[in-house]
């Protein structure tokens, strides 16, 4: 029977981290999808001939630069574009611009008010103070590795000291994050709305929270986790791979075949083999048996333990506290191919920030309607919308002339309360955003050669990601750090030996791209060293 050191379940972003770092650390690793190509959600997609975007996600973000340079993945050809913050458009033609240089920031932002140009500059100093302690939490496990009752009595001691030892304004700044509304917390420093929603919008997407949800405002600190403290004074930039996500995935891949390790598509794994909570390899939907001595799954941590064991191998109540697990769709996505360059006559000529991104928001009490709406599973009326056109970026992504359009449509539900989603419906909320984006750019709707939206029930289809929840799992406190994927785990292990979760319904969850696989590959690789020793 065929055997490898490791086997990775899932070929997306997290699963070939995971495979990379485990073969360039010399282990023998294989990487089975049953997909044609590996992408997972970022897989690469033609809406028509020549037009190439992401299917699932936006395509703008990219790996943090400690995982690029762990896996040296500039020399595998992976390059990034630099792009401005994004501009955000409202209702009667406003519209906020982020930038990176500090003085055109503070200038955009006394636009709208001289009050708040000055507050930015505390707000940026707050949120870059928060994202340095953050960042060391995302970039290992929530929970540290350690067994027996004196070695977790002083991984708490240890913890606690190092939260007694943080600056009284660090620790304030912390708690407010973590328990306020982002609405609340934004008007203790600004008192433009506009400037309030254009902050308030970034965060929202993909939350299942409301901008007036408490807790809401630990979001807003997301943008400015890779920001350095001695950038440019301004907004964080976005960051795009050259070539799209696919150029990512082909980075990855490359590094993992470099190392030796090997990928199979189009090859499903439908049973994990275990004896006495000790996994022991895979079966595929042929039937081929090939063991391994640790197994990772890229899939949600549903699917990862309610698909592929047999439930009456798992240990008592896990199925219960997977099944408690959220996991709810909250977006729905569209792909646009046009034939000409949009058009936004609202903006300045020529406006850098919308390389970044284009976001179509009301005001924060709109923002909360769009997401009561959803919680009550009403189609959107009045939705938030972020959309990219990489092609301003990287014009390789369609003909001549051509450009691509994402868009992520936020507060969509999965289910809704007076029924399925029909084809009416499914037409009606193509028309909604088509609509919106006219407003933004007349006569885009003249120049659309394909278009296509997809629903949350179309991605848990096509791609077995449970509710379509891009999150794998929602971010809300109680199910982050140390409750990821569920309460007392925090990080990759799971009860079952040599079986590791690397899709981002593991800590850190979504909240840093490719940072489960890393840290579930940093796991086994721990073992292995401890195994060593002994």
């Amino acid at each position: 029977m065929e055997r490898h050191d490791a086997i990775v379940i899932g070929a997306g972003l997290n699963g070939l981290v995971a495979a990379a770092c485990l073969a360039r650390a010399g282990l023998s690793v294989l990487v089975l999808d049953r997909a044609s190509a590996p992408g997972g959600i970022a897989c690469e997609h033609e809406v028509a001939p020549g037009y190439r975007l992401p299917r699932f996600t936006l395509g703008s973000g990219g790996l943090p630069p400690r995982i690029v340079a762990d896996l040296d993945l500039p020399r595998h050809g992976l390059r990034f574009i630099r792009a401005e913050g994004g501009v955000t458009c409202f209702p009667g033609g406003e519209y906020h611009a982020s930038y990176r240089d500090g003085v055109v920031q503070r200038r955009e932002i006394a636009r709208f008010s001289r009050v708040d140009a000055d507050a930015f500059t505390r707000y940026r100093r707050d949120m870059l103070r928060a994202a340095r302690v953050l960042a060391p939490l995302l970039a290992g496990p929530a929970r540290p590795r350690r067994k027996g009752l004196f070695a977790g009595l002083r991984a708490r001691l240890a913890k606690a000291d190092r939260i007694s030892a943080m600056a009284p304004a660090d620790l304030h700044g912390l708690l407010r994050l973590a328990t306020l509304p982002a609405s609340e917390f934004l008007d203790s420093y600004f008192e433009s709305p506009h400037v309030k929603a254009h902050l308030a919008a970034a965060a929202m997407m993909g939350a299942t929270l409301g901008p007036c949800s408490p807790t809401s405002a630990a979001r807003l600190v997301l943008p400015w986790l890779e920001t350095a403290g001695d950038a440019m004074g301004g907004a964080p930039e976005t960051l795009m791979p050259v070539g799209g996500p696919a150029a990512l995935v082909s980075a990855l891949r490359s590094v993992i075949l470099a190392a030796g390790g090997q990928l199979r598509m189009e090859a499903e794994v439908t049973d994990i083999r275990i004896k006495d909570r000790k996994v022991q390899g895979v079966v595929l939907a042929n039937g081929e048996e090939i063991g391994a001595d640790a197994v990772f799954s890229g899939l949600d941590v549903k699917r990862s333990f309610l698909s592929l064991f047999q439930w009456k191998d798992l240990p008592e109540g896990l199925v219960e506290r997977v099944g408690r697990v959220c996991m709810r769709g909250v977006a729905a996505k569209l792909n646009i191919a046009l034939d000409a360059a949009p058009d936004f006559p609202g903006l300045p000529e020529g406006c850098p920030s919308l390389g970044g991104g284009l976001r179509l928001a009301a005001e924060i009490p709109a923002m909360q309607r769009a997401y009561d709406d959803w919680r009550a599973r009403i189609p959107p009326r009045n939705p938030l919308i972020d959309v990219f056109i990489p092609s301003f970026l990287d014009p390789s992504l369609a003909p001549q002339g051509g450009h691509v359009l994402s868009a992520l449509v936020q507060y969509v539900p999965d289910v809704l309360h007076e029924g399925p989603w029909s084809a009416e419906r499914r037409k009606a909320l193509g028309d909604l955003v088509m609509t919106r984006l006219a407003e933004v750019s007349p006569g885009m709707e003249k120049h659309v050669v394909a278009f296509e939206v997809l629903l949350p029930d179309d991605i848990e289809n096509e791609i077995g990601l449970t509710g379509g929840d891009f999150s794998y799992g929602a971010t809300t406190l109680d199910q982050l750090f140390f409750n990821r994927p569920f309460p007392g785990t925090g990080g990759a292990e799971t009860p079952l030996r040599n079986f590791y979760l690397c899709s981002p319904s593991a800590h850190p969850g979504p909240l840093v791209m490719g940072g489960a696989g890393a840290n579930a590959a940093a796991a086994l690789l721990a073992a292995k060293r401890k195994e060593a020793r002994t």
